[in-house]
Formats: structure tokens, C-alpha cells, sequence
């Protein structure tokens, strides 16, 4: 069997379709993965400020993406230390529990466009997220959840996008084992 490359080959979105940027020598049946950042026609301004609900390592990128595209956030976080670290270093940050409606107040929900839930504790994600809804309808919420299940409840609850851990991780094993499977084949 052929070595497929596993370099990224640049491309072009256009009309929907994705075009190659060269040539590629696939064999017949090649599956092809396609995950772009942002869809031209996906890609929406933002008006209003977002609140990022957690400091941890999806909390920390979805900062980082809120900096490079210049917007207004506001982190809450219930660790201390963090929030102090985070204050020292310039950022806007609230102390306190998402559970607590003062604490969406003063963390600008009446401003907000986006509530993002990064937390990992599930349950304090669909109380955030019915508690969020109620309070400001409007509000688009992408919301963290472990489980399918739980993000189903977290979209029934009123979350606009899920984030779910289960199906992230199935997605990275097909794609890691994929590229084995398909360049050695299995005997």
C-alpha cells in the first residue's frame, strides 16, 4: 500500500467546496478530513462582551482567541489564587460562582453576546446554563459537557453550541488510528 502524506496540503473555500492548492496522488477511497477554523459564511461579528466561566485550559484558549480578535471578556473564577494571578498580569477577571446571579451581573451579562461555560463540573453547566437563559434569552451559550447525554440536557436547558469531551476524544482516536490503519492495514 502507498504512504499517504500526512502534510497539510493548503486550500481554498470557495462556493462552499474546498479546493487543494496542488495536486494530490491519492489512492481510490482515500477518506479526507477537512476541519476548518472558521467558515466564511459561519463567521458573524460580535456585538457586546463575553463572559468565559472557568480558567482552565479551555478557559485559557478561549481567552486567548477573545484577545487576538480584540474583543471584551470577562473571566469568572471561583480559585482565589488564579483570579489574583489573573488580576496581576491585567486581565479582567471576577471572583465567584456562576451559580450566583450577582456574580453573571457583575461579570456584564447585561452586555453580553456569549456566555462560555469551559468548567468542567457538568452539572454547575446546565444550572449555569438554565439560570444564563432565564436571565438574559438572547445570550448565545456554548456550554462544556463530559457527556453526550449531558449535552443534550445542556441543549434542551438552552445552549446554543456543546462542547462534548466524549465525542472530542472519539474524533481524535479516528483520526490518530485512521492515519495507522489506513498507511499499514491491519492483519
Amino acid at each position: 500500500m502507498s504512504s499517504i502524506s500526512e502534510q497539510p496540503i493548503g486550500a481554498t473555500v470557495r462556493d462552499g467546496q474546498v479546493r487543494l492548492d496542488e495536486r494530490a496522488d491519492w489512492p481510490e477511497g482515500t477518506r479526507v478530513l477537512v476541519t476548518p477554523l472558521v467558515s466564511p459564511g459561519d463567521a458573524r461579528p460580535i456585538d457586546g462582551h463575553v463572559i468565559v466561566v472557568g480558567f482552565g485550559l479551555a478557559g485559557r484558549c478561549v481567552a486567548d482567541l477573545l484577545e487576538q480578535a480584540k474583543l471584551s471578556y470577562t473571566i469568572v473564577e471561583k480559585n482565589a489564587v488564579t483570579v489574583a494571578t489573573q488580576r496581576a498580569l491585567g486581565r479582567d477577571i471576577q471572583e465567584g460562582d456562576v451559580l450566583d446571579a450577582d456574580t453573571l451581573t457583575k461579570a456584564g451579562l447585561n452586555q453580553a453576546a456569549i456566555l462560555a461555560l469551559t468548567i468542567p463540573d457538568e452539572d454547575a453547566v446546565l444550572s449555569a446554563t438554565s439560570l444564563a437563559r432565564r436571565l438574559k434569552p438572547d445570550i448565545y451559550i456554548i456550554a462544556r459537557t463530559h457527556y453526550s447525554s449531558k449535552g443534550m440536557r445542556a441543549s434542551q436547558l438552552g445552549a446554543d453550541d456543546v462542547v462534548k469531551a466524549e465525542q472530542a476524544v472519539a474524533l481524535q482516536f479516528y483520526e490518530k488510528l485512521s492515519k495507522r490503519v489506513m498507511q499499514t492495514g491491519v492483519s
